[in-house]
């Protein structure tokens, strides 16, 4: 008799010394959680939810999954930004992202690690992105390389 069966055991005649109401003649049951013998596990490949592919998501889901891999707090801030993908004649793309203003700017502009880190869930072809206020009705650019290195500033 195994360690397993005979605490079981045990652990039955436990139960049904404290619990004398349980008709005597029936057994308790007790399962082996690591015994899958007697369980049927048949799947069909419909039951099963499949993540989409990042090569076959829509630009808005790519946004919305690379917005999910911030803490709350900047997906707060994240929430009330614009975003969109330009794409130069080169090939190359950049992230712009507009801030409402420039106080969530400067904050995004202290996780621009984490931002390099989940670019490339927007697209393959991101060598940039963009940290841009609207002044005077003008977009203001602060353009990161990949590293995190301020490139340039935009008027």
């Amino acid at each position: 008799m195994n360690s397993y069966s005979s605490s079981m055991g045990r652990l039955v005649q436990i139960v049904n010394r404290f619990f004398p109401h349980i008709n005597p003649t029936s057994q308790l049951m007790m399962m082996n959680p690591y015994d899958f013998e007697d369980d049927d596990f048949e799947i069909e490949a419909e039951d099963l939810i499949l993540p989409t592919p990042v090569s076959k998501m829509t630009q808005g889901e790519r946004l919305k999954r690379f917005k999910q891999f911030f803490d709350s707090s900047s997906r707060a801030m994240l929430q009330d930004c614009l975003f969109r993908i330009v794409t130069h004649e080169d090939g190359t793309g950049t992230l712009e992202i507009l801030c409402p203003n420039e106080i969530v700017r400067q904050r995004l502009a202290k996780k621009k690690r984490k931002i390099t880190n989940y670019i490339d869930i927007c697209g393959q072809h991101l060598c940039y992105f963009s940290l841009c206020i609207e002044q005077d009705g003008q977009l203001d650019h602060q353009i990161f390389d990949l590293n995190g290195d301020l490139i340039s500033t935009e008027d």
